[in-house]
C-alpha cells in the first residue's frame, strides 16, 4: 500500500507546473531545518568542515539554502524523469554539446563526471542528445522507485547500468569502442581498498572512489566535468570543464586528490546546490573520529 501510495504520489508530481514543484521544494525545506533531523544535522556538520570561515549565523542561513535547493532537487526529478520534453527550453547548454564532440573526436571516449551538484538529472536533457552514453548509477534503497527511474533515464541512446560486475564491464566496452560514459565521482564507495583510497576534501581525509581515474587512465579518455547549475528563475545552465590531466595519474591517491579538487572548484561556485545532506567525511580510519553525531 505504501509502495502504491509513492508510486502515484511521484506521478503526481511529475504532472505539476516548474512554479508550483519550486514552490513544494522551498516549502520542504524550510521544513526539513526545522525538524533538524538528520539532513539538517549532516549538513551542519559537513558545513563546519567545508567553510569553517563561515560564522553560526551564515552557516546557519546556507544550512537552510542548501535543504531548500536540495528539495528542489528530488521534487523535480519525477517530472524530469517521466516528462524529459518538458525540460525543453529549460536548459542552456553553454557550449557542452560542441566540447563533447571535439573531446570524443580524439577517439578515446569521454568520461562526463557529474557530481552531486545543481540537478544532475539535468544534463542529458541539454548536453548529451544524439551521443550514446552509458551511465552507472547506484540503486536506490527503495526498490519500488528504480523502474520509474529508469523509464526516464533510459533512452535509444542512453543505456543506465547498475553498480555491478556487469555494469562495470559496459562502462569499459563503452569507452573501448569510443563512447561516452557518466560517472558520478563524488559517489563514495562503502569500503576502501581497492575501490577507494583516502584523499583530502575540503582539508580533511576523505574516502574518494578511484574506478573514475582508473577507466581515464586505461584509454587514455578526457575527463569532463559536467552540472546543471539552477538559475534564479528556475531554468538551468550546464557548466562544465575539462579535467587536470593528473585526474589519471598512476598514483591512485594523486589522481583521487585532482578528482577530488575538481569536485571543489564545482561546489565552490554555488555551495548551496551540492547535496550536503550526504555523510561526505565519514572517518576513513581510526585517527578521525566522526563529525556526524
Amino acid at each position: 500500500m505504501v509502495q502504491f501510495v509513492a508510486t502515484v504520489l511521484l506521478k503526481l508530481l511529475s504532472r505539476m507546473p516548474w512554479t508550483f514543484l519550486h514552490g513544494l521544494g522551498y516549502l520542504a525545506g524550510h521544513l526539513l531545518y526545522r525538524l533538524n533531523g538528520r539532513e539538517a544535522r549532516n549538513t551542519r556538520a559537513n558545513l563546519k568542515i567545508a567553510y569553517p570561515e563561515l560564522d553560526d549565523r551564515q552557516r546557519e542561513e546556507q544550512v537552510r539554502s542548501v535543504l531548500i535547493e536540495t528539495s528542489k532537487t528530488f521534487i523535480e526529478m519525477p517530472r524530469i524523469w517521466l516528462h524529459p520534453k518538458s525540460m525543453e527550453g529549460r536548459v542552456d547548454p553553454n557550449g557542452l554539446p560542441e566540447v563533447a564532440l571535439r573531446l570524443i573526436a580524439q577517439g578515446k571516449g569521454l568520461i562526463l563526471s557529474m557530481p552531486h551538484m545543481g540537478n544532475w538529472e539535468v544534463v542529458s536533457s541539454g548536453g548529451t542528445a544524439g551521443l550514446n552514453v552509458t551511465g552507472l548509477y547506484r540503486p536506490p534503497r527503495k526498490a519500488f522507485i528504480e523502474p520509474i527511474l529508469l523509464e526516464g533515464r533510459n533512452s535509444s541512446t542512453l543505456k543506465m547500468v547498475p553498480t555491478t560486475r556487469a555494469g562495470l564491464k559496459a562502462l569499459n566496452q563503452a569507452l573501448k569502442e569510443g563512447e561516452v560514459i557518466v560517472i558520478l565521482p563524488d559517489q563514495v564507495p562503502k569500503n576502501a581498498g581497492s575501490a577507494a583510497v583516502a584523499a583530502p576534501f575540503y582539508g580533511r581525509e576523505s574516502r574518494t572512489m578511484i574506478l573514475l581515474s582508473r577507466l581515464a587512465a586505461k584509454y587514455q579518455s578526457p575527463v569532463l566535468f559536467v552540472w546543471a547549475n539552477r538559475l534564479h528563475d528556475g531554468s538551468y545552465r550546464l557548466e562544465h570543464f575539462v579535467a587536470d590531466e593528473k585526474i589519471a595519474d598512476s598514483d591512485p591517491r594523486e589522481a583521487a586528490i585532482a578528482l577530488n579538487q575538481a569536485v571543489q572548484s564545482c561546489v565552490d561556485v554555488a555551495p548551496a546546490q551540492y547535496q550536503w545532506t550526504y555523510r561526505r567525511f565519514e572517518p576513513v580510519d581510526d585517527s578521525q573520529t566522526s563529525p556526524y553525531h
